[in-house]
């Protein structure tokens, strides 16, 4: 009969270590680099510079903001779907796109419109790669690079951050394309800088990287 109880009582502990699931650390996961929060809006600033054809160049400053109307439980993870407005100098407000933020225990993902990217990738590690546009023809790989690092900018220093390398182009003598995010734990995207352009291609100026047009976009979070 002993024996028979303590077969018993093995039999009960084993059927609940299988049927028990254990939380992911989302610390470990790099899950906090993503935060998802339908309370707070997410306010960035904005710098535009357009070089174009005739030699002209236009600077634009102007901030966005991210707003979320619904939170979605998913597989493993969260979504939060919303609205990114322009918001000029006088404080008014114009939709420039839908947004949805998607977080799972293997991946961050933000789509504005109908274009989607993977903007991390779980476990956060240095030197980490994917495919950070996946429903895109051509692969485009983007690299982990200062994980887990302080960051100076401006007048903030966080004391813990991710850097995203989608693309650092700068040795070609035709283009230029330099595509970086950096993301603070418990706060999110704090820096984010595209600078895509396209240089002259004559004779005279080959090689000297001159702009002849493209565009260079720098935000930086806002924080109330």
């Amino acid at each position: 009969m002993r024996l028979y109880l303590i077969l018993f009582s093995l039999f009960i502990i084993f059927a609940a270590c299988e049927n028990s699931t254990v939380a992911p650390n989302e610390e470990i996961l790099g899950l906090q680099f993503f935060p998802i929060d339908f309370q707070n809006a997410d306010s960035y600033s904005v710098e535009e510079i357009n070089y174009n054809n005739d030699g002209t160049i236009d600077t634009l400053r102007y901030s966005i903001q991210d707003e979320w109307t619904d939170s979605v439980a998913i597989d493993n993870g969260i979504k939060l779907e919303g609205y990114r407005y322009n918001i000029n100098h006088n404080g008014d407000k114009e939709i420039v796109s839908t947004i949805v933020k998607t977080r799972t225990t293997n991946l961050a993902k933000l789509k504005l419109g109908n274009a989607e990217e993977v903007k991390l990738s779980f476990p956060v590690a240095e030197g980490k790669s994917w495919n950070g546009k996946p429903q895109e023809f051509e692969e485009d790989e983007f690299t982990i690079s200062g994980a887990f690092q302080d960051k100076e900018l401006a007048d903030s220093t966080f004391e813990n951050t991710v850097q995203v390398i989608q693309e650092d182009n700068q040795d070609s003598i035709a283009s230029y394309d330099q595509r970086i995010e950096v993301y603070a734990a418990n706060v999110g995207l704090i820096y984010k800088v595209s600078s895509q352009l396209e240089f002259c291609r004559e004779t005279e100026c080959l090689g000297l990287q001159e702009i002849e047009f493209g565009k260079t976009v720098r935000m930086r979070r806002e924080f109330n």
